[in-house]
């Protein structure tokens, strides 16, 4: 009797190199099986493949000159922001028509820098989460989306832009409307920012229990915080009520990575708006209070994040809506000490554990989504190689090259 049912597409991908994200592991002319939209088998070795291939009807794309890893994880990001243009908390007030169409441009220049995930940190009128339903419908081709929906931030913080939350009422019922409307994690403003001229980055616009309330609401939903934090008394705050992902840390202190490091918490870093010509310095330095802050986190950064990243704590990067530029991430970490296949791992395994995905995505392994960046040349000799992009895979289907 025929088989009537849905036709399976299985797809072979014959490399140079695969590197798989798994500890140090790289798989010389290795193949990856694509069935449905999940990496079915990896093929050490030829003999192996053949056998396959006389028993099995499949597509074999030729990639033997190339070198493929895991699709990149920006861990941090915003879709309507660009940080160059200036005053970004302005930028999120804007219309939810118009910051969608803003999104997409800059949703493409991620996918075409090898992102396939991205986790939105916070936009105003749920825009991430109504992208992330058409991403999701196949209305639009881009990165998968993990949203928080709006922003959780008090009046006077950093980040307040038309929603804000105070009190443990106002807190739980944006946390629980942020869920009801498909977000996966949430977000918190505690401390300043950088980008906000009066704002302090070691206070905390937060108290103890509206930082506690958060963190329970979103423990209560089966999900987490997300906590933009600085230093002080904020980054205090945060660890003692088990934040599990603070962001940035830029002025976060040894004591207090001890304690991230005993509670298995994460520093989520974000460099390149600092340091970039394209970031914050392209329009924001026209305000003197925010270059001097510019300038002196960039000071004390480099010293720091040394340090932070000898510890060994849990570290992943994002790019702070620097779209396009999650390559610049991973070269400043290891221009402060991380090996190349380390730092790669801050955007690819170890992003993946950061962002709770890691059962899904982050590494190249039988069961996991196919999601693939396929390169020239190789990345472990020069981190510049992730710009030789050939082809970018998501869910086992090329959607770039």
């Amino acid at each position: 009797m025929p088989d009537w049912g849905v036709i399976v597409i299985k797809t072979i991908l014959k490399t140079k190199s695969i590197i798989t994200g798994m500890d140090k592991e790289i798989i010389n002319n290795g193949s990856i099986l694509i069935e449905d939209n999940l990496i079915k088998k990896i093929f050490r070795k030829e003999k192996e493949l053949k056998k396959y291939t006389l028993d099995n009807e499949v597509q074999i794309i030729d990639y033997t000159d190339n070198y493929i890893l895991s699709g990149l994880i920006d861990c941090h990001t915003h879709l309507s922001i660009i940080p160059g243009k200036g005053n970004q908390i302005e930028q999120l007030k804007r219309s939810a028509p118009e910051n969608i169409l803003r999104s997409i441009p800059n949703l493409y220049k991620n996918l075409d820098s090898g992102v396939t995930t991205l986790r939105v940190m916070g936009e105003e009128n749920y825009i991430d989460l109504k992208i992330k339903e058409a991403i999701n419908r196949g209305d639009l081709i881009a990165p998968r989306i993990l949203g928080s929906g709006i922003g959780i931030v008090s009046v006077n913080g950093h980040g307040a832009a038309n929603t804000t939350c105070d009190g443990k009422s106002e807190i739980v019922k944006q946390i629980r409307e942020n869920f009801y409307r498909g977000a996966d994690q949430i977000k918190l403003f505690v401390t300043g920012g950088i980008s906000t001229p009066d704002s302090t980055l070691n206070l905390a616009s937060y108290s103890k229990k509206e930082v506690k309330t958060a963190v329970e609401e979103a423990k209560r939903a089966g999900s987490y915080i997300a906590a933009h934090v600085h230093g002080g008394k904020g980054m205090d705050i945060c660890i003692e009520n088990n934040v599990r992902t603070l962001e940035h840390a830029a002025y976060i202190n040894s004591e207090q990575l001890k304690e991230v490091i005993n509670k298995n918490l994460w520093i989520i870093g974000t460099f390149s708006i600092l340091f970039h010509k394209y970031g914050i310095e392209k329009s924001d330095f026209t305000n003197n209070k925010i270059k001097d802050k510019v300038l002196e986190a960039r000071k004390f950064i480099k010293e720091n994040f040394q340090k932070v990243l000898e510890s060994g704590v849990n570290f992943a990067v994002g790019t702070d809506s620097m779209h396009g530029l999650i390559k610049e991430e991973i070269k400043f970490v290891h221009e402060l000490g991380l090996d190349k296949y380390s730092a790669l791992k801050t955007a690819t395994s170890n992003a993946a554990r950061a962002c709770k995905i890691e059962h899904k995505l982050g590494t190249i392994e039988v069961g996991k989504i196919a999601d693939l960046l396929v390169l020239k040349d190789n990345p472990l000799e020069d981190l510049n190689n992730l710009d030789s992009i050939r082809a970018v895979f998501k869910d086992g289907i090329k959607i770039r090259g």
